[in-house]
């Protein structure tokens, strides 16, 4: 079943083969902060057209971390490559949301392997998600 965010429309979005998933774990702060960054920018090496985050393991999100997510989407887009979201838990879902960040990411529901078939929610609109 894909899992949709309760307040937008949603379609479905396939998700390109070449795309690179992160799973990122744990919080998502400034502790954490620069670790991550260099973990998803090693990520942006792998020259895919799309790069997702899966946040589904992410506990807590504070400003640092919402930097982090900006700053890569920012590196990404100078290499002409997507990053999306995935499958936030609430309270970071209501962070993005709270912050417009949801409508600058492409979201997703849900992450491949989680019986979807590969398919996942679209959870997110706006100028990204219209790429």
């Amino acid at each position: 079943m894909t899992t949709l965010h309760p307040r937008l429309g949603a379609g479905l979005w396939l998700i390109p083969a070449a795309a690179t998933i992160v799973h990122l774990r744990g919080e998502l702060d400034l502790a954490t902060r620069e670790a991550v960054r260099e973990r998803l920018l090693r990520a942006l090496q792998h020259r895919t057209s799309m790069l997702i985050l899966d946040l589904s393991g992410v506990s807590f999100c504070d400003a640092a971390g919402l930097s982090v997510l900006v700053g890569v989407q920012r590196q990404a887009r100078s290499l002409d490559i997507a990053l999306g979201l995935a499958a936030p838990r609430p309270h970071v879902a209501k962070v993005l949301r709270l912050t417009g960040l949801d409508c600058s990411f492409p979201m997703y529901g849900t992450t491949p392997g989680t019986g979807t078939g590969g398919v996942w929610g679209r959870v997110g609109s706006g100028p990204a998600a219209a790429r």
